[in-house]
């Protein structure tokens, strides 16, 4: 028998190439086995949650489509119910007192003929219309109305340091509303038509020459969103007026869009002067605002329409017509 020679010195046992492959290749196939398993597992597991949580979502979904389908014909169905009701309401409630509307930029056309109709519907005279233009609005223009202002015939001028609608509103107020205390008109007819065509040739007003009067109330009918630095002019504009005259109203349409206007400027700064209607464009609204003129002759004041800062849809039925 063959006696084996011993190994050297720091030699190690040979390992034939074969087998070395066999195990690697034994090892990768394990791997790659648990990978495809693991990972097919994994995948089912995902699908069905995902299959499960579309499920879910449309049937969350179609929930909530048919919720709010309900609301909004609820909804419908009251704001028809205003409408019938709109006209016997506010009928003889402003009795031959003349409103003056004024125009904010973005104010829909329809929106406008609206308060026309509801100043007719309430026996009230509308007093004209004036339309604010957007360099009326334009910070760019503020010297160019601050000179004008201090120039024109209309007794007392606001303070100097006074903001830009302060002074345009005093401006129109003065030409275009009738005192408070006496219902007098705060300029005789030539300073008034020297006030209106002035502010109209320098492009920060306009109207039908011929058709205004002085109106008691002033409505000032807006846009459903506008820029703040405009929000805020027309909001101080509406004030002045309101100062100047019987009362003001401000409307604009319900939306839902974040944005500011001057209805959500009068309400955030704790306003408790001019009223304001939200939802101008529904027959709701104009209810609230045929309402809301009303209730300024007694010098009442609220914030009305549909928006989570409202106080009231509409405002408390007047017990008798105003006086």
């Amino acid at each position: 028998m063959e006696h084996l020679r011993p190994l050297g010195p720091g030699a190690r046992p040979l390992i034939s190439l074969r087998r070395h492959v066999l195990t690697l290749v034994a090892v990768f196939l394990a791997l790659g086995l648990g990978v495809v398993l693991g990972s097919t597992s994994v995948a089912t597991s995902i699908r069905d949650a995902v299959v499960d949580r579309e499920e879910t979502t449309a049937a969350q979904l179609e929930s909530t489509r048919a919720e709010s389908a309900e609301r909004r014909l609820a909804v419908d169905r009251l704001d028809d119910m205003a409408g019938e009701l709109a006209r016997p309401v506010l009928d003889g409630t402003l009795e031959d007192r003349p409103v003056l509307v004024v125009v904010a930029p973005g104010a829909s056309d329809e929106d406008v003929s609206a308060a026309v109709d509801v100043i007719g519907a309430a026996g009230g005279i509308a007093a004209g219309r004036v339309t604010l233009t957007d360099k009326a609005v334009d910070p760019d223009a503020d010297a160019e109305v601050q000179a004008l202002v201090a120039n024109l015939p209309i007794g007392d001028a606001p303070a100097t340091d006074a903001d830009l609608g302060t002074q345009l509103g005093t401006a129109v107020g003065r030409a275009g509303l009738l005192r408070t205390e006496d219902a007098e008109p705060h300029l005789d007819d030539d300073d008034r038509e020297t006030v209106l065509t002035t502010l109209s040739d320098a492009g920060l007003v306009e109207f039908e020459p011929g058709t205004l009067r002085p109106g008691q109330l002033a409505l000032v009918v807006t846009g459903p969103g506008e820029a703040e630095s405009t929000a805020v002019r027309v909001a101080s504009f509406a004030r002045t007026l309101d100062r100047e005259g019987a009362g003001a109203v401000v409307s604009a349409e319900l939306t839902g869009a974040q944005g500011y206007d001057a209805v959500t400027v009068l309400r955030s700064s704790g306003e408790d002067g001019v009223s304001t209607v939200d939802s101008a464009g529904s027959d709701s609204g104009r209810l609230a605002t045929g309402l809301a003129l009303a209730e300024q002759l007694a010098r009442g004041q609220g914030h009305y329409g549909l928006r989570p800062d409202a106080t009231a849809a509409v405002p408390s039925l007047p017990t008798a017509p105003a006086r």
